[in-house]
């Protein structure tokens, strides 16, 4: 499994057979045949085989392959069982063809959580149809696909069907021994049926099978549902679990009451006995640190410190910087947003009913792993909507509440900073909770196993201090949460996604997540989800990848193209580009950039010289006596609070509030997308002039004679390709997708583009 998305090289065995077809195609390609076998684990179990060569299977110590057009009483041996015996449990029409699998494909990545698989089988009885249906299309029944060239190779290792065979290719670690093994010449697929369908042409039946990773199970598995179909309202109101207003009360330590308080406020589906007892962990689930403003009375209580109608009867004062302030009557400073770290919130996700379940004696993990997750970032980053998102900043810009109440006019310089870390000690421990990080990732170290299952394919990390963070330390609303998680049926990925895309809306789109299929570096037997940030640049210096022709007797593309690929989100930008405005520099600007490097369009020169010419200056107006001016601080104040988020520090209770109220806050979000965008052009400079770009919209497709062995991650370059791409960049593979048509394996591989520093 791949390190995507780290950079990685093609597997030397995969290396080594392109490299023996490009020196000699017609001898290494033309006589190449592709072979299928697929097994069906149900009951006796059943195989299926397509285009078998006889003598290779015979010698490879497989001679079940069955008679292929009957005889005077029976069709074709629909297949044999996983013991050897041909399969004939029915009677049926003579000298009838056996069923044949007539095409294959498997799809890695672009967009998918695992590999998915669709195969047809074409059968050409009923007796055939109505057994195959029992094997291949009931949903959730496993599936096992095998194929490979007609090559003694590519039965290396090979063996007959049997569950311990069959149950270790869901290691990666495994699948990719035995494609090194067979040279790149076999691969295999084990998954169960999610879908299918049956058509009828003349006197064929053309059965579908689409299946998924095993992997997938948790993205598809509905989040915690303590609710029955038949409970009635008495029933539901028992069964949503809570804690005592009473028990709240009474408790001293932070991190207990908290999540208590947050527990509570959990749709009352959620309160399952798993969440429940998440209480337990008080050294990271259960600390104060989780959760910000939950605790009602504590925002009541800073509330009151800014209302100046209260002043007046108790002539109390607030303190703000060093400065003795009075608020206009009504003054609220806390809003009600409330916020949960989001590891906390991963937990609360994964705690769905299992950890894990075993087949063949290997883990899979029954949930999404953000643990090691490592997402962009850059040294003053803070949150442009606090109904998503807050990040616990060191150096957050300083959003000036002082400024906001003594002046008339909105704050424009930020150069001061404030430190919005989130720092509590409960359940004996102390934590302090950061984004960004402040260490770098250096080639030689990884912080909490961030590479995933190593090995030497797959590039190290390299990433300057402040310019990463880990997912987890983010912080995301916990109402907008809540918003989704009250939804009755959802998919755990649905959910995630919506969550994440939130979050990265609230950060001026600086993250791309996707959840993706991989290994568990501390024990590589194990698979699982993880979640990435494909905008993450990487400032290693990247080994030279492999070089492909697209023409000429060198090359072994069977078809190529080059596409340039605008989305929604780059075409907006494009259009921004176009009337002068910076739309989103998260993405890499595209105009003058893909083919005409450094070429200007005459015509937009000239619309923009004539837009150029300067439009009247607004003369200020003039404030006349001090109630005027006095109102208008009052306005400038109003809407500062209206962008602002302002909540209190996690350790503040109501008995501990004071008339200090930058002291006792997280200043820490601001509602302001261009000033987040001007900072962050500004912190990207640098980084830009050393590190590999993101993902350009701009992607390289080749089709090859089927071979295992490439993978998402992995870096080629193309020659023959406009000049820009061939030597200014190199393309990451973005998804592999293997069909099985007419004998023939093909391998279809889409990479994007990335640009080097130097070009």
């Amino acid at each position: 499994m791949s390190g995507f998305p780290n950079f990685s090289n093609v597997a030397p065995y995969a290396r080594a057979e392109l490299d023996r077809r490009i020196a000699n195609p017609i001898e290494t390609i033309s006589g190449l045949n592709a072979w299928v076998r697929i097994a069906s684990g149900v009951d006796s179990g059943l195989i299926l085989y397509s285009n078998p060569n006889f003598t290779i299977f015979e010698a490879a110590g497989d001679r079940s392959i069955g008679t292929i057009y009957g005889n005077q009483s029976s069709s074709g041996t629909i297949g044999v069982t996983w013991d050897g015996r041909p399969y004939i449990d029915y009677n049926d029409l003579a000298f009838r063809p056996k069923p044949n699998v007539t095409s294959i494909e498997i799809d890695e990545g672009a967009g998918n959580l695992s590999r998915k698989a669709k195969f047809t089988i074409t059968a050409y009885t009923p007796g055939q149809l109505n057994e195959l249906c029992k094997f291949f299309l009931e949903p959730g029944f496993t599936i096992f696909l095998e194929w490979g060239w007609n090559e003694r190779r590519a039965m290396n290792g090979f063996e007959a069907i049997s569950v311990p065979y069959v149950a270790k290719n869901q290691s990666f670690k495994n699948v990719n021994q035995r494609r090194e093994e067979t040279g790149g010449l076999y691969d295999n697929y084990l998954g169960f049926i999610t879908g299918g369908s049956i058509a009828i042409s003349g006197q064929f039946w053309e059965i579908s099978v689409e299946c998924t990773g095993f992997t997938e199970l948790p993205a598809y598995f509905l989040a915690a549902d303590n609710t029955k179909p038949d409970q009635t309202p008495e029933e539901l109101e028992e069964a949503a679990n809570e804690f005592d207003p009473a028990e709240i009360s009474a408790q001293t330590d932070l991190g207990l009451k908290r999540f208590m308080m947050m527990y509570n406020q959990l749709p009352s589906n959620r309160r399952t006995d798993a969440v429940y007892g998440l209480i337990k962990d008080t050294k990271e689930v259960a600390h104060v640190v989780n959760f910000i403003n939950f605790d009602e009375s504590v925002r009541e209580e800073m509330n009151n410190q800014t209302d100046g109608w209260a002043w007046g009867i108790f002539e109390n004062s607030a303190t703000v910087g060093s400065e003795s302030v009075s608020f206009p009557s009504g003054t609220e400073i806390i809003g009600p947003d409330k916020f949960i770290r989001f590891g906390t919130l991963m937990k609360i996700i994964n705690a769905i009913g299992i950890d894990h379940y075993v087949i063949g004696g290997k883990k899979v993990k029954m949930q999404v792993n953000t643990e090691r997750t490592v997402v962009s970032a850059f040294p003053k980053i803070f949150s442009c909507n606090k109904s998503k998102l807050f990040i616990p900043n060191p150096k957050t810009p300083k959003f000036d509440l002082l400024a906001a109440i003594k002046s008339k006019t909105p704050q424009k310089k930020y150069k001061e900073i404030l430190n919005n870390s989130v720092v509590g000690t409960s359940g004996g421990k102390a934590l302090d909770i950061h984004f960004p990080s402040k260490g770098a990732i250096t080639d030689n170290q990884t912080y909490k196993g961030i590479l995933s299952y190593k090995d030497s394919t797959i590039e190290s990390l390299n990433v300057p201090g402040e310019h990463w963070g880990f997912l987890d330390d983010l912080y995301v609303n916990f109402d907008f949460v809540k918003g989704i998680l009250e939804t009755k049926n959802f998919y755990v990925k649905d959910a995630l996604y919506q969550i994440l895309n939130g979050m990265a809306s609230a950060a001026g789109g600086i993250w791309d997540y996707q959840i993706i299929e991989t290994t568990d570096p501390k024990n590589p037997e194990v698979t699982e989800l993880v979640v990435v940030d494909l905008n993450l640049k990487n400032n290693a210096v990247p080994e030279l990848p492999i070089a492909f022709d697209v023409y000429g007797n060198k090359s072994i593309f069977m078809d190529a193209s080059l596409d340039l690929n605008i989305s929604g989100a780059k075409m907006n930008q494009i259009i921004g580009q176009r009337l002068s405005n910076n739309v989103n520099s998260s993405q890499p600007p595209v105009t003058g950039k893909l083919f005409a490097k450094n070429l200007k369009d005459k015509i937009l020169t000239e619309i923009k010289r004539a837009e150029a010419s300067p439009f009247p200056k607004k003369t200020p107006s003039t404030v006349a006596g001090d109630e005027d001016e006095e109102k208008l601080k009052e306005k400038n104040l109003q809407l500062f609070l209206s962008k602002v988020g302002i909540f209190p520090k996690v350790m503040i209770t109501k008995d501990t509030v004071s008339d200090n109220i930058s002291d006792q806050s997280y200043i820490a979000s601001l509602d302001d997308l261009a000033l987040f965008e001007s900072i962050k052009v500004g912190s990207d400079e640098k980084l830009n002039k050393t590190s590999v770009s993101i993902l350009f919209p701009i992607n390289f497709t080749f089709t090859i004679h089927g071979i295992s062995g490439i993978k998402r991650g992995d870096k080629f370059r193309i020659k023959g390709i406009p000049e820009q791409y061939e030597t200014g960049g190199f393309f990451q593979v973005l998804s592999v997708k293997h069909t099985i048509t007419d004998m023939t394996w093909k391998t279809e591989i889409s990479g994007g583009f990335r640009q080097l520093p130097s070009a």
